[in-house]
């Protein structure tokens, strides 16, 4: 019997309530729209080898740490590490979670790094597979070599061409009056990543000031933020934006959608700035860290997730959901994607806070054990044994 891990553990009660609303979702969701931007990456995700014995037989290194030591012991000299190809897909944010919604019936519009004056072939082998997704793609993408391991993944990234992403490059190659139709006719509008487009924040106001003002429903929609490692940033950086948020928040309803080491980092830049005051608490379990976060942000939500549990805050309430963890996951790079993915489409279809994280865990928990993004059968094959999942460390779906 599931036992609650803290004051705000509301896993079971969301989990009796969710399973009971699969003809709801099955019906809602396909009448979502998406907007999304900004990014766009090519991923080679390699499994990295310990030892090989043969041609068909090796052994990897499943951690992160053992892959430390390993280079740590060699410091100073150097060393031949072979890597297995896993698979080369598209990546980055717009891809990820436009994979993670659209699997699940909704309607996407992108304006993407995919390549530019023409789409890379890569992404138009998987606009092939849909029809459901309009793409403005208006720079080259970015390149990723993910080393994934079974605690977590070293993401080695190119981003040249992701780093000059700026307002005018957008209106230039896009069109403002392009930008203003989608905006007003999706009700989900989706903006990463923040730490590598350096311009970020001048996109932000440049939509606040021209795009903004001329949408007729925009306290209807929802905007969702991801960061990325933000530890890519300065500090002050980091600060500069976090203040800017509010203001964002007063014209249209604002998720901030942090993972565990994201959170530890915004925390821990929001006290150094003596934004905010913990005393006496251990933040690190990031059991209550949402609430110092949205104490200052006071935006919508503020969502944590990790492998073992997700939260989510509001601007009065706070919730805890226990994820179902694999320590044995067959991929982990664009796990918080598809996490988002199905957040946002649960609030979007007007679950409840703890409802939505749950079913980003469940998105996330199929991708993990599968590399696959589910479709809305799945999804609920999945949350029907959702407490299962927790009980017992099963990397097998289904």
């Amino acid at each position: 019997m599931y036992k609650k891990l803290n004051e705000y553990d509301i896993t079971l009660e969301s989990y009796n309530s969710i399973k009971k609303k699969f003809n709801y979702l099955k019906e809602l969701i396909p009448k979502n729209r998406c907007f999304m931007g900004w990014d766009g990456f090519i991923d080679h995700l390699y499994t990295v080898i310990q030892a090989r014995e043969s041609l068909n037989k090796w052994t990897p290194i499943d951690h992160m740490k053992n892959f430390g030591n390993l280079i740590t012991r060699v410091a100073g000299s150097s060393i031949g590490i072979e890597m297995i190809l896993k698979r080369r897909a598209i990546g980055g944010f717009t891809s990820n979670v436009c994979k993670g919604m659209n699997t699940l019936g909704i309607k996407m519009t992108l304006a993407a790094a995919w390549g530019y004056p023409n789409q890379l072939a890569i992404f138009k082998d998987f606009l092939n597979k849909r029809e459901s997704i309009d793409v403005k793609s208006f720079t080259e993408p970015g390149i990723t070599m993910g080393l994934e391991f079974n605690d977590g993944k070293i993401m080695l990234n190119n981003v040249e061409s992701i780093l000059k992403i700026n307002w005018g490059i957008i209106t230039e190659r896009i069109g403002i009056e392009n930008l203003l139709d989608q905006i007003e006719k999706n009700n989900l509008v989706g903006l990463g990543y923040w730490a590598l487009i350096l311009q970020f924040e001048d996109i932000l106001r440049r939509m606040l000031v021209d795009v903004f003002p001329s949408i007729s429903n925009l306290k209807n929609k929802l905007l969702f933020f991801d960061l990325a490692d933000v530890k890519r940033r300065t500090q002050n950086d980091l600060i500069f934006f976090l203040k800017y948020l509010p203001k964002v928040e007063d014209e249209i309803p604002l998720i901030l959608s942090l993972n565990d080491q994201e959170a530890k980092d915004v925390l821990s830049a929001l006290q150094s700035a003596n934004l905010i005051k913990i005393k006496g608490k251990n933040v690190e379990d990031l059991t209550d860290a949402g609430i110092y976060i949205n104490d200052f942000l006071n935006i919508s939500y503020v969502i944590i997730h990790s492998p073992h549990f997700a939260t989510i805050t509001s601007k009065n309430a706070h919730f805890w959901v226990t994820e179902g963890y694999t320590s044995q996951p067959r991929y982990t790079t664009s796990a918080g994607d598809h996490f988002n993915a199905g957040t946002v489409l649960g609030l979007a279809c007007n679950l409840s806070p703890a409802e939505s994280i749950l079913m980003g865990n469940a998105l996330t928990a199929i991708f993990v054990r599968t590399g696959k993004s589910p479709n809305i059968n799945e999804l609920f094959q999945y949350i029907q044994k959702y407490m299962e999942y927790i009980e017992k460390d099963n990397p097998n779906f289904p």
